[in-house]
C-alpha cells in the first residue's frame, strides 16, 4: 500500500508541514502547523477522518464560546464571592454538598471495592485518600486531617473576612 503525501495538504486548523516518524501502531504521523502557529504531531487516520482538528486550541476555543453563552456563568462573572479561596484552598469545598450521602464531607462509600474512602484536597494536592472497612474508621482519619490542614486555614480566613 503507498503512502500518500499529505504535505501542504489543510484540514480543519491543521496544515500539514512534513512526514514524522511512524506511530507505534504503524500509522503514518505528520508534522503539522495549527492556525495558531503550534505545531503538533498528527496519526493520518485522525487527520483525514478530521477526528484531529486542531493543536487543542479549537476545543478551547469552542468551551470558551460555551462559558460566554450560559446566562447563568456570565451572570456570576467577576463576583470574587463565587470561589473564596485561602491560602489556595477553596472553602467553599469544605461546606457540606447536598450531594454527601453519607454525612462527613470528604467520607463515601465505594461500590467497587464496598469500603469506604476518606479523601481531603490541600493546596491542589490530595493529602488523604485512603480505604476503610469501617465507617467510623474513615470519619475518623478525616477529621484528623482535617484538624491538621483544614482547621488552621479556617481560623485564618474566619480572622481575615471578619476585618
Amino acid at each position: 500500500m503507498r503512502l500518500k503525501d499529505l504535505t501542504g495538504e489543510t484540514y480543519s486548523r491543521l496544515t500539514v508541514v512534513e512526514r514524522a516518524e511512524s506511530a507505534p501502531n504503524g500509522n503514518a504521523r505528520w508534522l503539522c502547523q495549527c492556525s495558531c502557529g503550534r505545531q503538533v504531531v498528527v496519526d493520518s487516520y485522525r487527520l483525514r477522518k478530521g477526528i484531529t482538528k486542531s493543536c487543542g486550541c479549537l476545543r478551547a476555543d469552542v468551551s470558551r464560546k460555551n462559558i460566554f453563552e450560559n446566562p447563568k456563568t456570565r451572570q456570576n462573572m467577576g463576583r470574587s464571592d463565587n470561589l473564596p479561596l485561602y491560602q489556595g484552598t477553596s472553602v467553599d469545598r469544605l461546606k457540606p454538598n447536598s450531594r454527601n450521602r453519607s454525612g462527613v464531607i470528604g467520607v463515601s462509600f465505594d461500590r467497587c471495592s464496598q469500603k469506604w474512602v476518606a479523601r481531603l484536597m490541600y493546596r491542589g494536592h490530595l493529602v488523604l485518600n485512603q480505604q476503610f472497612a469501617d465507617m467510623d474508621d474513615a470519619i475518623l482519619a478525616r477529621k484528623q486531617a482535617e484538624e491538621r490542614y483544614v482547621k488552621p486555614i479556617l481560623e485564618e480566613y474566619a480572622k481575615t473576612s471578619a476585618e
